[in-house]
This record gives C-alpha cells, structure tokens and sequence, in this order.
C-alpha cells in the first residue's frame, strides 16, 4: 500500500467514526460514483507531464502552467468554493 492510502487509512480510521451515519453514506455514495465513472484512470501519473493549461487565481487573474513553470516548479492548490 502506498503513502497516500496509508494516510487516508489512518485518517478514515481515526475519524469516519465522529461522522453522521447519513454523511458517511453520502461519502460512501460518492465515493462509489467516482470509482464508477472510470475519472481515476484517466488522471496523470506520477512522472506524467501535466497538459498546459490556464485557470483562475485567488485574485481573479488568470495563470498559465507554462509560464509559472518559466520561472522554477510549480505547485497547484484548488479551492472549492467562492472566493
């Protein structure tokens, strides 16, 4: 097993038994969909070049991986929510 799943393993056992029955089976729903939909195998790879590609800022510019990338490595947070 890897890093990743370690930690969520450790996360899930340390918590998951704070949560709501019906958020658990919200989780479990969604969870379930996505492995469902196939998004997992079509995600980058360790090593794998990411496209190029242009999104929002914090600040409401835009930025460009190929030019954040001009200037050293690069590091991509989202945020989900409104700013």
């Amino acid at each position: 097993m890897g890093e990743l799943a370690e930690r969520i393993r450790a996360f899930q056992d340390e918590n998951l038994h704070k949560f709501p029955s019906e958020i658990l089976s919200t989780f479990a729903d969604e969870t379930a969909k996505q492995v469902a939909s196939g998004i997992a195998e079509a995600a980058l790879r360790e090593g794998q070049a990411a496209p190029d590609f242009t999104l929002p800022d914090a600040r409401g510019g835009s930025v460009t991986l190929s030019e954040v990338l001009g200037h050293g490595p690069a590091v991509v947070t989202f945020y989900r929510g409104v700013w």
